[in-house]
């Protein structure tokens, strides 16, 4: 790790971290009862009230945490001695080649969980509403989730464990974490997966860019793919040619290849 300024290096720790997740829902609960109680619900486009209590609830959590461990936004976002552009530049695009791959096995992997463990009624309203179209529903999703989830993730839990826990156990609580902090299975295992890949890119990279360029692309394709597509989210990649499945299979192929040969050694 680079030397910093940072101050309480080793928090949060794992039984910590669970409880700043809790805070997390905690504030975005409180900042929404205030909105409600504006009446902004009634004036104004849901996803897009949503997607600035999500905003809102994460600024508390976040000027709260950094003024805490005494970490600026620079610090938080790239600790590594090469630039931010060098490191976007060079694994954006073997992220980019890995996605539809990881996407599809994803989708594969939700469509079991679906036929075993089917969708409530509750569960389907909650995912046509994360689906739902608006400019509301782009930002939140494509936008803001990857940054501020990133930035709690694996900028704040993630960085912490590697101070106090084994490098994989590090990355697979933060990922296990993450998983359960969406509050069902199906994206459970999602997120588990998801953040295992985003946790190592951070260990190797030692910057949030890269984790934040992925989580970004693999969310916006998820919402372009269930915008123009007839089927649910959890269907996506069920009718797709066998030479869709073959290409997106070798170009993850690739991309794992050319980031495991860029990332063989920790930075």
């Amino acid at each position: 790790m680079i030397p910093s300024q940072e101050r309480r290096e080793t928090f949060p720790n794992g039984i910590e971290a669970f409880f700043l997740v809790v805070a997390l829902f905690g504030l975005e609960y409180l900042v929404g009862a205030a909105f409600r109680d504006a009446g902004y619900f009634q004036r104004y486009n849901l996803s897009d009230v949503s997607a600035v209590i999500q905003l809102v609830g994460n600024g508390l959590l976040f000027s709260g945490l950094l003024a805490y461990k005494r970490l600026s936004y620079a610090s938080l976002f790239h600790p590594a001695p090469h630039s931010v552009i060098a490191t976007v530049g060079t694994l954006s695009l073997p992220i980019l080649l890995l996605v539809p791959g990881l996407l599809l096995a994803m989708s594969a992997v939700e469509s079991m969980l679906v036929w075993y463990f089917p969708l409530s009624r509750a569960e389907q309203a909650m995912f046509e509403r994360m689906m739902a179209p608006g400019l509301g529903t782009l930002v939140a999703v494509c936008i803001l989730a990857p940054l501020l989830e990133e930035m709690l993730f694996r900028g704040v839990i993630l960085r912490s464990f590697l101070h106090q826990y084994p490098r994989h156990t590090a990355i697979l609580a933060s990922a296990t974490l993450f998983g359960l902090a969406h509050m069902n299975i199906y994206q459970f295992v999602v997120g588990l997966a998801l953040g295992s890949l985003a946790g190592w890119l951070y260990e190797r990279a030692r910057s949030l860019w890269p984790c934040i360029f992925l989580h970004s692309t693999y969310n916006s394709l998820i919402a372009y793919l269930s915008l123009t597509a007839q089927d649910p989210p959890q269907g996506l990649g069920a009718d797709l040619p066998v030479s869709y499945w073959f290409a997106a299979a070798t170009a993850a192929l690739l991309g794992t290849t050319m980031l495991r040969r860029m990332l063989g050694q920790r930075t």
